[in-house]
């Protein structure tokens, strides 16, 4: 199994590193974006619903103001949707617009009879409901987004003879919630730095001591029994490094009484070795062994000086 690289001198341990970003900084980025993804869906939600009532309150009171005029001819009644157009204060953000049952226009509040009809679902639909129908989507004859809303104009007899329509590009509220959503992931990237920047204290407080644990570990392994580690944390790390402390102790006292066995068996057993190697020399020294006897002697020298050497 490879063993990860570990660089003691800037204290990097990129498992945890990345363990910690991932499980930590990842998780909360993950949900910060879901947040400001739900922020910009809200207001969305608010910006296009608060428009949508505006233009059908609008669409409602304008409807009910012709009403009265409806029991005009016709000549009269588009002379009246030409002249309310052309004084339509808000032309400079909603377009006023006045359709015929046909489809055609009559007026709007840009200016001009003659126009291309509107092909969006709202008109048809206010005519066939004879109820206020809207639209959101792109215009299919300029590529813009749009907000249409279309109210029936219902003549005396009960025919609708036209739709008085209100239209207005979105743009502006895409901007809007364009602006939201940036807002919001600056603030989202804001609190991610202040995350990290406020969590590499206690990264490091895990990490320095992690390293000085596995630095002194390798110098245990290698031979440096005793040596001791600093703990700088009464928690889980400190505990560790006590109970390393503890085992290099042990194993220090260990080796110690190992040594001074083994010093003192050399010593106990040098002297008869001695005696042996030095009366087996006195007896290989003598002719009045016979020759078995000898070769027993030279043995015993042998392994004695054999033993003196271990």
């Amino acid at each position: 199994m490879k063993k990860k690289k570990i660089q003691l001198g800037a204290i990097k341990i990129t498992g945890l590193r990345r363990r910690w970003l991932v499980n930590t900084v990842a998780v909360a980025c993950a949900l910060g974006i879901v947040c400001v993804l739900l922020i910009m869906a809200f207001f969305a939600a608010h910006y296009y619903s608060s428009m949508e009532s505006d233009m059908r309150a609008r669409a409602r009171s304008t409807t009910e103001f012709f009403a009265d005029s409806l029991s005009q001819n016709y000549k009269d009644y588009y002379q009246s949707c030409i002249t309310y157009a052309q004084t339509f204060e808000d032309r400079n953000f909603i377009e006023l617009q006045f359709i015929n049952a046909e489809g055609r226009m009559v007026a709007s509040s840009y200016g001009g009879w003659v126009g291309k009809p509107p092909v969006t679902p709202d008109v048809a639909e206010a005519v066939s409901t004879r109820g206020i129908s809207s639209f959101v989507g792109k215009d299919p004859q300029t590529g813009e987004r749009i907000m249409a809303v279309s109210s029936p104009m219902i003549y005396s007899n009960g025919d609708v003879i036209g739709v008085l329509r209100y239209v207005t590009s979105t743009d502006k509220m895409d901007r809007q919630i364009l602006t939201v959503g940036a807002v919001s992931f600056g603030a989202l990237s804001v609190v991610v730095l202040i995350m990290l920047f406020s969590s590499n204290y206690y990264i490091r407080s895990i990490l320095v001591p992690l390293g000085e644990i596995i630095d002194k570990s390798q110098k245990i392994a290698n031979g440096s029994y005793g040596i001791q580690i600093q703990a700088q944390f009464d928690d889980e790390i400190g505990d560790l490094a006590q109970m390393i402390n503890e085992m290099s102790l042990k194993i220090s006292e260990n080796e110690k009484i190992q040594r001074d066995f083994i010093s003192s068996l050399s010593h106990e057993l040098r002297t008869p070795l001695t005696a042996i190697t030095g009366w087996s020399e006195t007896l290989l020294g003598s002719d009045k062994l016979d020759n078995d006897t000898r070769r027993g002697v030279r043995i015993i020298h042998r392994e004695a000086d054999r033993l003196t050497g271990m």
